[in-house]
Order: C-alpha cells, then sequence, then structure tokens
C-alpha cells in the first residue's frame, strides 16, 4: 500500500537536513515523526495537517469555508458570496433558526438555479457540484448529509481557476486546471462513461457525480472515439481534473490577494484558490474561492517538479528544527 504523498515528501526533505525519520504507524505512513540534535516535529496524512509550521487555530479556521470567508470579508478580500446551511438537524439546538435544509431550498429558490453547493468542511472536490433544480437540491441534501454536516450554497460563476502556493508570505509557485472530463470511446454510452468515471472517484473516497452534471446530455448517446465531454463544477486533480499549467512565476495581481488571504488567517503553508472572474481573463478581478491549509503537492509531481516539494519541505522542518 502507498505512503500518503506528505510522508514521502517529508522522509525525502528529512534525508536531505539530515534528520532522523520515524514511521509511527507501522509502515502505513500516516504518523511519523521528524526528529534533529534534541527537536522533534510530528507529521503525517489523512486527517492530520501535513505542514508543521501551521498552527492548530489557522489549519482548524482554513477547514471552514465559512469561517474562512468571513475572515477575508473582514479585511477586504474579496470572496465568492455565499451562505451555510444544515444538511440535517444534529446539534440544531446550538444554532439560531433559519439555517435548515428546508430554509436552504427556499434561499435556493429565491437566488434562482442554477446555484453551486459544497460541503462547508469538504476536500479533494467531493460534493463539489452545480445544482439545477429544487429536485437536484433534494438529492444533493440526502446525499451529502451522510458524510457531512453543513455546506455553502454560491452563485455559478464562469471565470478561470488559479492556484497560489504561499509558504512564509512568499508565492512559490502558480497552477490552473482545468475541469474533469469524459472521453469517447465509440462504443460506451454517455451513462457508461460516466459510471466508470464514478468508480474510479469512489475508489479515491471522492464523491460521485449524478446524472444532472450531464444536464441537456442524452445519457444514451454514444460519444465517438475520442470526443470529449466536460463536467464543469470540479477542477480538482483528485477529482479527475488535470493540470493546465505550472509556473514560479506568480502574476503580481494573484500573488497580491493569495498573500494576504494566507496572512489573514495566520497560515504560513498554503494555497490560495482563486477564479479572475474578468471577461478578458486579464487577472483584473480576482475573487477569492477557498483558502487550503493542507494542500497536496500532487501538481508539481506530474510537473516533474519534485525539486520544488524537497525546497518547501527543506524550509519548513529547517524552521522547526533549527534551534
Amino acid at each position: 500500500m502507498p505512503v500518503p504523498d506528505s510522508t514521502r515528501h517529508a522522509r525525502d526533505a528529512a534525508e536531505a537536513i539530515g534528520a532522523r525519520f520515524d514511521d509511527l504507524d507501522g509502515g502505513e505512513g500516516y504518523l511519523f515523526r521528524i526528529s534533529r540534535e534534541g527537536r522533534f516535529v510530528l507529521g503525517g496524512g489523512g486527517n492530520v495537517c501535513a505542514y508543521p509550521v501551521n498552527s492548530a487555530p489557522a489549519y482548524t479556521i482554513s477547514r471552514d469555508k465559512a469561517h474562512t470567508k468571513a475572515v477575508l470579508t473582514a479585511v477586504g478580500i474579496k470572496v465568492i458570496p455565499g451562505s451555510l446551511w444544515f444538511a440535517h438537524t444534529r446539534r440544531a439546538a446550538l444554532r439560531g433558526p433559519g439555517r435548515e435544509a428546508g430554509d436552504a431550498a427556499a434561499f435556493a429558490q429565491r437566488r434562482g438555479y442554477p446555484v453551486f453547493c459544497k460541503p462547508n468542511t469538504g476536500s479533494r472536490g467531493t460534493f463539489a457540484e452545480i445544482v439545477r433544480s429544487p429536485a437536484d437540491l433534494d438529492d444533493y441534501i440526502q446525499r451529502l448529509a451522510v458524510d457531512f454536516e453543513s455546506f455553502l450554497i454560491e452563485p455559478v460563476l464562469d471565470g478561470e481557476e488559479h492556484r497560489v502556493f504561499v509558504l512564509d508570505g512568499r508565492p512559490v509557485f502558480h497552477s490552473t486546471k482545468s475541469a474533469p472530463s469524459l472521453i469517447g470511446d465509440g462504443r460506451s454510452s454517455v451513462a457508461q462513461l460516466l459510471a466508470a468515471l464514478n468508480s474510479t472517484l469512489q475508489l479515491e473516497g471522492v464523491s460521485a457525480l449524478p446524472a444532472s452534471a450531464l444536464a441537456g446530455r442524452d445519457l444514451a448517446a454514444t460519444p465517438s472515439a475520442g470526443e470529449h465531454i466536460a463536467l464543469p463544477g470540479r477542477r480538482n486533480l483528485s477529482a479527475q481534473g488535470s493540470i493546465e499549467a505550472v509556473s514560479e512565476h506568480v502574476p503580481p495581481q494573484l500573488a497580491a490577494p493569495a498573500i494576504a488571504a494566507a496572512a489573514a488567517l495566520g497560515l504560513r503553508a498554503s494555497a490560495v484558490d482563486m477564479f479572475d472572474l474578468s471577461p478578458a481573463r486579464d487577472l483584473s478581478d480576482i475573487v477569492v474561492i477557498e483558502v487550503n491549509g493542507n494542500p497536496g503537492l500532487r501538481t508539481l509531481e506530474l510537473a516533474g517538479r519534485s525539486d520544488l516539494i524537497r525546497a518547501i519541505w527543506v524550509h519548513m522542518l529547517n524552521a522547526c528544527l533549527n534551534a
């Protein structure tokens, strides 16, 4: 069984700086300790924040998308407007009225469909979906409630998505991603292609896409070999999105809001996801989507930039282990 990416990166950086790496998880890599000259840091994979320089409060707040929006809005950073709703009544006594599933449905109806929904504490693109009707929203809430307590309803925006990785106030790299798509083989129907994609997603622990993601498509039709059918709504690599570009050159229009967002949350290491909403795609209208306090570095691996991964981890380990 392969160990988590963060564990591989941490072990490589530990060797590079002459530190000791100890796996504390029986070889599975979800818990480890790195030590040098009497100092140590703990790390791991899964629910453990892989970045030892991030504080627990900063990381925990960044996991909550509604809290993140509130923090960024308070310091004047533009975010996607969104409202927080609850998928079930567990702990309803701990919140004010008007936040339940029925209230969410009324809100979406007033706003007008389609809307974009995602879990408030989700990651990797799971349950990030365009919802097109009241019936689809009811189905979405029922599916989401199995794994998540709350979710956001946001407008569907047309923009180019950018990610900037920030480390100690410095932009390290910039990347862009494209949405996943179904690729015809000349034999399989649209429904069969979607089922195959969903099987892959679920093996990765990512929620399946409903048929409504293909609104306007004939599910029984057979796309020609090589034909691409875009699946809007998710661009995460874990959701079968793909990399368009990776560069250490970060445009100032993206670097400034990314650095400001990381600083506002108190994150030393983070990836800031942003939309460019400008019609000309000239970076003149940037809005923050979310801030990830525990981002994966698979983008750099796929781009062949293991050197940059090592540099990030060496910087963090030296910051933690130097006396």
